[in-house]
């Protein structure tokens, strides 16, 4: 059975900036978010999310779960009652966490999956009428939001993609997208081109060509995610001549080892 570490997410007090970390992080000025990648499974009925304020200030969260499609190779959000938050709104001192739970309102059917994002914003909090003008640490100018998206997948009978250690069962069995790509430039720039005519989503990150016993790498981290049924373009390097390779491979999902790409 294959082990994976799972990834913690760290936000930083930076507009709309983000650091993916594979190790448990103690950073000052920071909220600590895990797991990055929840999911329910079919007999669950809820899972959490956990945030930890690793501040010296105390820290105003708004979590919301928005529906997520993929269409015309576009991301697309809308509103949705699949899945509530308690608690919707946190206040986490200094030093302190709190767990946020997703719970399931609706039935998947069979052998099929569910997108969905989970926003993490931090609000500003009104000055109290005691408090000095300057005593906020934003009191002049624009105020700062942080915010992460992380993808929660919710999943009916006969799927799964995600290890779970209080089950017997090895992350190679996981159900697993079905990927085709193609490779198009324009003006210098290569783009990768997915479709996923599978049941589950994909991940793709670790992206490399091959040529020969060579692998080089085209994007180091996170590419993107594919939607099952959906196709997405995503950039490779500048000037990188991917498309002059005949192999591409990538990790996908849990997988810890490369899987090579179908070429369309």
């Amino acid at each position: 059975m294959t082990l994976i570490k799972r990834p913690v997410l760290l936000i930083t007090s930076t507009l709309l900036f983000f650091c993916f970390y594979f190790q448990s992080l103690s950073y000052a000025g920071s909220i600590l978010i895990w797991p990055i990648d929840p999911v329910i499974e079919d007999e669950q009925n809820a899972t959490a999310i956990w945030l930890e304020n690793q501040d010296s200030k105390p820290a105003y969260m708004q979590i919301r779960v928005l529906e997520w499609q993929q269409s015309s190779g576009e991301n697309q959000y809308q509103r949705q009652s699949d899945i509530s938050v308690s608690p919707p709104f946190v206040l986490i001192e200094p030093g302190k966490r709190q767990m946020v739970r997703l719970v399931k309102n609706i039935k998947i059917p069979a052998n099929q999956e569910k997108a969905y994002r989970i926003l993490v914003d931090e609000t500003p909090r009104a000055k109290k009428d005691s408090e000095p003008e300057d005593s906020q640490s934003v009191s002049i100018g624009v105020k700062f939001q942080m915010r992460y998206s992380i993808p929660l997948f919710v999943s009916g009978q006969g799927i799964w993609t995600n290890p779970d250690y209080n089950k017997n069962r090895d992350i190679k069995t996981a159900t697993t997208p079905e990927l085709s790509y193609q490779i198009s430039n324009l003006n210098g720039q290569s783009y990768l081109n997915v479709r996923n005519d599978g049941k589950v989503h994909a991940r793709l990150s670790k992206l490399s060509s091959l040529s020969g016993n060579k692998a080089t790498t085209l994007v180091d981290g996170l590419v993107g995610y594919v939607l099952p049924g959906s196709a997405m373009s995503f950039p490779v390097s500048k000037n990188s001549r991917a498309s002059s390779y005949d192999k591409l491979q990538a990790l996908i999902n849990n997988d810890p080892d490369p899987v090579q790409l179908l070429k369309r």
